[in-house]
């Protein structure tokens, strides 16, 4: 016998974070036009015979998608200084966005979890909730990860 909490569960619509759900919209579309990853071709082997390594049109993609996230982010932080917050591209886009106070490395930590998790090779399960989020937490890490000396959770 199931509860009732079960079952309303299941039905109910969670609340999404809409910061997320911006960034999940931004990369579809380099999921929907370019979900066919390019095989590398002779050209690309070098002398010894190894491939070398060059960026997958589709990875490039990506990055080129956060490098302009992190860029409105970095404006930002910048407006929000200035004690213009409302004044930023990223506050007109997301309008629910709040108060950065470390720069995001998207890029770095997208090609750490692409080298995990093959986001970028996918052809039918487009980037998740999750996978941008996870994308997001490697980012603050890398961002304050010089000036620490110590984490416990």
């Amino acid at each position: 016998m199931t509860s009732n909490y079960r079952i309303n569960y299941a039905l109910r619509a969670h609340k999404r974070d809409p910061f997320i759900e911006w960034i999940k919209a931004m990369l579809m579309t380099p999921f929907v036009l370019h979900a066919k990853p390019i095989p590398p071709t002779d050209d690309d082997l070098n002398e010894s015979g190894d491939e070398p390594y060059t960026m997958d049109a589709n990875v490039s993609r990506y990055c080129e998608i956060l490098e302009s996230i992190e860029g409105m982010i970095n404006e930002h932080i910048s407006k929000t200084k200035k004690g213009l917050p409302d004044q930023s591209r990223l506050a007109r886009l997301v309008p629910s966005v709040s108060t950065f106070h470390t720069s995001l490395p998207l890029k770095e930590s997208f090609l750490l979890a692409n080298t995990k998790h093959s986001i970028a090779a996918r052809r039918f399960v487009p980037p998740s909730f999750n996978d941008i989020r996870r994308i997001l937490n490697t980012a603050q890490i890398i961002a304050i990860a010089s000036g620490l000396k110590l984490i416990t959770l």
